[in-house]
């Protein structure tokens, strides 16, 4: 599940996820998962990077065999010599792209799971939680088929409750707690019948449950803010494929070679990087997806020109 795949479909080689964490470690950015974002702008402002916020791509330009620049959504054209498209790769093909044939070829693939999520802040502290806590259903394999058979969550859902003030204390303020929980579900399916309303209800009521059997039954009551995910909002925020929260499976069929590759196979000068693309999904793999895209075009196209890099650098 670390890769949004069952266990009992996964690979084999995948197990070895498990043996790296129990013996090198897990590490945690101080500060929050968003601050290995804010680090990198910051470093990336610091070599001339300009970013260009609240200006999404309405469409990638080509000509020919190349990709000519990208499209705002309020109609400004960037000219680009070089595109890099960070996005969840089946949606540049379907929603940025002309190529109609390839989108639908993508849209065929198989697609990892999706999460319902709770993100809570707490007006006390719950000293029955560690930093990382799994809850797992006793119909643990009867599970996994309702999430990537039936595309829906299980009646009773394993699931996986974080709460970062124990490994970081500017998570929470003194006496509070915030607390974020993961339930997993299946990908968006046109062909099943999906009530998302009721099926986050139900994951809030089992997450509920779950942290009343370990001693913390008031919960609820002392809440001072919520946010929630579903595998909607994965697709309308964050333009991710079915609302798969993992990208593209990574069944066989679907690693290595035979994963998309992170070049365009006709616009030469468009590359990618993410969960979709090589090597593959999780946060860790997805940042080397970015060293591997930008060794490819230091070595395809050479480091840029002095004159290149005056030039503003837009990101979307």
């Amino acid at each position: 599940m670390y890769l949004g795949l069952s266990p009992f479909d996964a690979p084999a080689t995948y197990s070895l996820l498990q043996y790296t964490e129990l013996v090198g470690g897990v590490w945690f950015p101080v500060g929050g998962m968003y601050r290995v974002v804010t680090s990198l702008a910051e470093i990336a402002e610091a070599h001339g990077v300009r970013f260009q916020y609240n200006a999404p791509v309405a469409r990638i330009d080509v000509d020919g065999s190349r990709a000519a620049g990208v499209v705002l959504e309020d109609g400004t054209r960037l000219d680009a010599d070089l595109i890099v498209a960070n996005a969840d790769l089946p949606y540049v093909y379907s929603d940025l792209l002309p190529d109609r044939a390839a989108a639908d070829r993508l849209a065929r693939k198989q697609y990892t799971s999706s999460a319902i999520m709770f993100y809570w802040g707490v007006d006390k502290v719950y000293p029955q939680l560690g930093v990382h806590n799994v809850f797992l259903a006793d119909a643990y394999r009867a599970s996994f088929d309702r999430i990537f058979a039936d595309h829906t969550l299980p009646d009773a859902p394993s699931l996986y409750i974080h709460a970062p003030a124990r490994a970081d204390a500017s998570a929470a303020p003194e006496g509070r707690d915030t607390l974020m929980a993961l339930v997993p579900v299946g990908h968006l399916d046109n062909a099943t019948a999906q009530d998302w309303a009721a099926l986050k209800a139900r994951a809030r009521e089992a997450t509920l449950r779950c942290l009343a059997s370990i001693g913390a039954p008031d919960v609820a009551d002392h809440l001072t803010a919520e946010v929630s995910f579903t595998p909607r909002t994965w697709e309308s925020a964050y333009n991710l494929a079915k609302g798969a929260a993992f990208g593209l499976s990574h069944n066989i069929w679907q690693v290595g070679y035979f994963r998309p590759h992170n070049r365009h196979p006709r616009y030469r000068n468009l590359y990618f990087t993410g969960s979709s693309t090589h090597p593959g999904t999780g946060v860790p793999m997805v940042l080397l997806s970015a060293r591997l895209t930008t060794e490819r075009i230091l070595k395809e196209v050479g480091a840029p020109s002095p004159a290149l890099r005056a030039r503003p650098i837009a990101a979307a």
